[in-house]
């Protein structure tokens, strides 16, 4: 058996870590299996899979705002960042870690890191 859509759907706010850094966002999981994603320079949008009872995955692509000159660790101007991340469901916690990929304006990969993120369903 796997995650319900009605036990995950709901807005959820959590941090993630990155090279160093950790950043504040709120995640909105749909019902049907999408969700959207907001923090203090991008947005994005994406999808998420329940894998089992207590796990899913989830994947979406976040775009800096345009006010937001973000440069990667290593110079380059970044566009977006895909990131696919596993989450174990514990209560109304979520633990996981992944991959964020970095873009440049030019589709080409800049960048890539490992993320580890911690969220706790809000409504």
């Amino acid at each position: 058996m796997s995650i319900s859509a009605a036990r995950l759907s709901g807005k959820w706010e959590g941090t993630v870590s990155h090279d160093g850094e950790v950043d504040d966002y709120a995640v909105v999981f749909e019902e049907n299996g999408s969700l959207s994603v907001v923090t203090k320079k991008s947005g994005g949008f994406g999808t998420w899979t329940a894998t089992d009872e207590n796990t899913l995955e989830f994947s979406f692509r976040e775009v800096f705002n345009p006010d937001v000159g973000q440069i990667s660790p290593n110079g380059h101007h970044a566009a977006y960042i895909q990131i696919d991340i596993t989450a174990e469901l514990t209560g109304d916690t979520f633990t996981g870690a992944g991959k964020a990929v970095v873009h440049g304006p030019d589709e080409v990969v800049i960048y890539a890191t490992d993320a580890q993120t911690t969220a706790r369903l809000v409504s």
